[in-house]
């Protein structure tokens, strides 16, 4: 993969620099002053200890970005977005043993801070997850499209794709936010009373789910089937409980919700990849 860029005009929209293109707009909403896909080499670093003019939009397609202020760094991995308002310095390079790539554009407009707003993109030092990659780069591939189009419409027609654009990412943050939240009431419950047996065919039914939407929805969200998750908190509570107490492993293995000592014994030693006696005793 390559990196791209277009521009509106030459001019490079730095603070101090006159900039035609990247001055606040009166005549539209929103107005694009150049875009492009960067491929950030392992250790180069892009910075602007000054910024830009306008805004400027990152969107990670692949690998980690590191992201720097002076005071903290902030990790912004695939499908995040970044998004640094105007005379904000920025200074970031790829966390990625392979090459990381990402999306830009800068833009500014008449009514920017309130479309940002209400489409809940937020300004760094906030990185926002999303969970639709390809349509988001689709949205960016026809915005460069559009730099093509060099006639008296282009401007109007980069400002309509834009906003396309920046839709496509507020309701790719939300989608997300809700997915994150519509698992909520089981996944409190198994947090509150997995010592205790917990039929999966319960929990769908809390989220008003089938049992095969249930675990695929549980593993999207968690990242591993809710029966491991079960499993890791207990064997987490295990660990703890062999470390900093003298409880027989019997009766810990009761408190983690196993009354099989053999039982328990074979499923700590399958994830810890000891038995729980040897774990104790390296402890």
């Amino acid at each position: 993969m390559e990196s791209i860029y277009h521009y509106l005009n030459e001019s490079s929209g730095n603070v101090g620099e006159k900039n035609e293109g990247s001055r606040e707009s009166y005549t539209l909403p929103l107005i694009v002053n150049c875009a492009g896909r960067c491929v950030a080499y392992s250790g180069a670093v892009n910075d602007n200890p000054k910024g830009r003019l306008d805004y400027y939009l990152i969107y990670v397609i692949s690998g980690e970005l590191k992201l720097c202020d002076g005071e903290r760094t902030i990790s912004a991995g695939s499908c995040s977005t970044v998004l640094y308002p105007p005379k904000t310095g920025y200074k970031f390079f790829s966390n990625s043993k392979d090459d990381s790539s990402f999306l830009w554009v800068h833009f500014t407009g008449s009514n920017v801070e309130k479309i940002l707003r209400d489409y809940g993109i937020e300004p760094f030092p906030c990185v926002q997850k999303t969970n639709a990659q390809n349509s988001i780069s689709s949205k960016f591939k026809r915005l460069f499209d559009g730099f093509a189009k060099n006639d008296h419409l282009r401007e109007r027609d980069l400002s309509a794709l834009l906003d396309r654009l920046l839709i496509e990412v507020s309701r790719s943050i939300e989608s997300l936010k809700t997915d994150s939240l519509s698992l909520s009431r089981s996944i409190r419950y198994i947090n509150e009373y997995f010592t205790t047996p917990i039929k999966i065919t319960e929990l769908a039914k809390m989220e008003k789910m089938c049992m095969t939407t249930y675990n695929l929805k549980f593993k999207k969200q968690v990242g591993i089937p809710p029966t491991k998750y079960i499993i890791k908190l207990r064997v987490d509570l295990a660990k703890e409980l062999l470390s900093q107490t003298a409880r027989p492993i019997r009766e810990i293995g009761e408190l983690c919700g196993y009354c099989d000592i053999n039982f328990f014994s074979k499923v700590f030693k399958e994830n810890v990849g000891v038995s729980p006696l040897m774990y104790r005793k390296r402890c």
